[in-house]
């Protein structure tokens, strides 16, 4: 039977995750769905689950196992295909992937509500945990935070969770949860790789402890059985975690290996990242996440309602003590609550400890801690407090439970006037729009000339523009997956001129601002000094499409000239030929058309000759093309310089050739398609005459 007490907590409990979900939904709606998404990382995550649920619809589920057997993960397996399939479920887009986020939230308020009720044996800490999970803002961190869609907000739950279920196994005291904490924790590794390195190195420290209590003490016999038994247990819950995740970590260690090795201990961005963010000394590095997370995840509000836990409980242990002086409480000594406040800080010293030793440094990471904090606060309220069953004066239980009530109500408090604001966004709201409005540019783009994965070039380093931010827009506008790939601004390290010229010549669209570049990234030291070759280029090979104002600068989009595709078979080219479709205009500033793709030149019996004729008001042209092979590729070149253009806006280019070879029909070659010249072109260009 349920007592009524527990009855009433799950009420409040369940009223507490609705009024939650609809805060979220709400401010989903009004501060985040109407502007592209911001942030690499996001951008990057997002790509990948929509990329994976678009297969699954394509396919089925087994796209699921490939993604999760496939190697070349370097930060996470799980993630992306949790976000696949919340889209599968819910349906929509974003709003799907971030519900995943929200979940995780959840569920670490339950756990930290569960936790402390039971291990400590009164409700009133179940709900002082609550409150001061609650009273946090890493939910509202606008990098990192429920409404940014990257890893970092999952493992904040989720290692908070298994902080948990720890504590619910009397730290490796019972069987049962100890391989619960074993299977979370190597959840939290498959979302997060990373945390591997934070689990096992608390694992590791504990078992240090319990080894040194059982050398120490070897005359107590319950206290020796004790440290034997957790050692026991914390070596299955270890074992359990290193056979799930052990498989997918070897998998693609490759992957791992290039981002955090090379990447973060012997790349040259660990420096430019660190210096980007003013840490300059030893000092510098060491402060930066203590400071980071009391200031981005923490806040005030946590740090003064811890303050107000701990008065409190100083308060009620003063009173056991004085306030009734016949009977005078006393506790019987126990490890427990030592080893669980060791335990505890722990959790915290040894994410700390990892990341600081990272040079490059970043304020989303630090919230990993925070569930944690929130229950070492706990824990030492209860080893403060008088000890739970033994009879308290009715003033001691009221002041407890009214620490319980404020605690709680903080942190409802805190979480409801995060949401009644407005993010920092909303200032940026009308340069929100154009970005909206240039990505709809770039996608429209896309869509009429047929490019499903476009090039595109930018000068700015910023979370606005870069290629995942249409590539989202995109999915989310129209589920119509363009995969923008980038070109230029790929990366904070620079390149030189002619690396630089030769990756616009690869683009299909390049935009360029006017806003000064300068800066920290080696990227701006070097386009800074042939900025104006890159706009001199731009403006002679390629078309403005669109300037875009924004408040502080303005963007100019350039799109490469290019020919419409019609009559290509599938994926190849007939005896019948190609037609192509360019603007006059176009053609008379850039007369040559230049196609490439793939051929077959086994089967071919020689290399083809094209022949390209041009319709103009009842007569025909003919103009000067040519086909090259290039490997296992080709290139058709015709040049309408020396003819005259029909007066039609548009003008028709019909390919014609002259060599093919037939497909057996029995056998179903390449969809039986029978007379085929070469693959149908993979790149059409429009270029000027030399």
């Amino acid at each position: 039977m349920i007592s009524q007490e527990k009855r009433l907590d799950r009420t409040i409990l369940f009223v507490l995750i609705v009024l939650e979900a609809l805060l979220f939904y709400s401010f989903y709606i009004r501060e985040v769905a109407w502007y592209p998404p911001d942030n690499f990382d996001q951008a990057s995550y997002l790509l990948e689950t929509y990329r994976l649920q678009e297969h699954i619809f394509a396919h089925d589920l087994g796209q699921l196992w490939k993604a999760l057997s496939s190697g070349g993960h370097a930060a996470g397996v799980l993630f992306p295909i949790e976000g696949a399939l919340a889209g599968i479920i819910i349906g929509g887009a974003r709003l799907p992937q971030l519900a995943v986020l929200f979940i995780s939230f959840c569920a670490l308020q339950i756990a930290a509500f569960a936790t402390a009720r039971t291990i400590w044996k009164d409700r009133v800490y179940g709900y002082i945990a609550l409150g001061l999970i609650l009273s946090q803002i890493t939910l509202w961190f606008p990098a990192g935070g429920v409404f940014d869609f990257r890893m970092d907000f999952l493992a904040y739950c989720f290692y908070g969770v298994w902080v948990c279920a720890v504590l619910r196994s009397d730290l490796f005291l019972a069987p049962f949860w100890s391989i619960a904490s074993g299977l979370i924790g190597a959840f939290l590794v498959l979302n997060r790789f990373v945390t591997v390195v934070y689990l096992l190195g608390v694992l590791v420290g504990f078992a240090l402890v319990c080894g040194i209590i059982l050398l120490g003490w070897r005359r107590q016999a319950d206290l020796r059985s004790h440290m034997r038994r957790r050692l026991w247990h914390l070596g299955l819950s270890a074992a359990v975690l290193l056979i799930l995740v052990a498989p997918l970590l070897i998998r693609n260690w490759r992957a791992i290996h290039g981002y955090y090795v090379m990447g973060h201990a012997f790349g040259e961005e660990k420096e430019i990242r660190a210096a980007v963010l003013g840490i300059k000394d030893l000092r510098g590095h060491l402060s930066f996440y203590p400071r980071s997370i009391f200031e981005d995840h923490l806040g005030k509000t946590f740090v003064w309602g811890s303050g107000i836990v701990i008065v409190c409980a100083l308060a009620a242990r003063f009173l056991s003590l004085f306030g009734n002086k016949t009977k005078k409480p006393k506790r019987r000594f126990d490890e427990t609550i030592l080893l669980q406040i060791l335990f505890l800080l722990g959790t915290i010293l040894c994410p700390v400890c990892a990341l600081t030793a990272d040079i490059s440094k970043s304020a989303v990471v630090g919230g990993v801690v925070g569930g944690p904090v929130a229950m070492v606060v706990v824990a030492v309220m209860a080893a403060v407090a008088p000890e739970p069953g033994v009879p308290l004066a009715i003033s001691i239980r009221r002041l407890l439970g009214a620490c319980a009530i404020v605690i709680f109500a903080l942190g409802c408090f805190n979480q409801f006037s995060h949401a009644s604001r407005h993010w920092g966004a909303y200032r940026q709201r009308n340069d929100l729009k154009q970005l909206a409005g240039l990505n709809a540019c770039l996608i429209d783009l896309a869509s009429e000339n047929g490019w499903s994965s476009p090039g595109v070039s930018y000068d700015v380093i910023t979370g606005w523009l870069n290629a995942g931010s249409p590539t989202i827009s995109a999915f989310e506008g129209s589920r119509n997956l363009i995969e923008f790939h980038p070109m230029l601004g790929n990366g904070i390290l620079g390149v030189d001129r002619d690396q630089a010229i030769s990756l616009l010549k690869q683009s299909d669209f390049v935009i360029l601002t006017n806003l000064p570049k300068v800066g920290i990234y080696p990227f701006y030291k070097h386009i800074s000094e042939y900025w104006a070759d890159l706009k001199d280029w731009a403006d002679e090979n390629m078309i403005v499409a669109r300037i875009v104002p924004f408040s502080t600068f303005t963007a100019t989009v350039y799109v490469r000239p290019a020919a419409a595709v019609s009559g290509a078979a599938g994926e190849w080219i007939t005896r019948h030929g190609l037609s192509l479709t360019a603007p006059r205009a176009m053609l008379e500033r850039f007369p040559v058309i230049r196609v490439i793709g793939s051929a077959d030149y086994m089967r071919l019996p020689a290399i083809p000759t094209v022949t390209a004729t041009i319709d103009a008001e009842g007569s025909s042209q003919t103009a000067k093309a040519s086909f090259r092979r290039i490997d296992n590729g080709y290139e058709i070149l015709i040049d309408t310089s020396s003819i005259d253009l029909p007066s039609a806006n548009q003008v028709h280019i019909q390919l014609d050739f002259d060599t093919y070879f037939m497909v057996n029909k029995n056998k179903g070659h390449e969809q039986d398609r029978g007379e085929l010249v070469v693959k149908a072109p993979t790149r059409v260009q429009l270029l000027r005459k030399k």
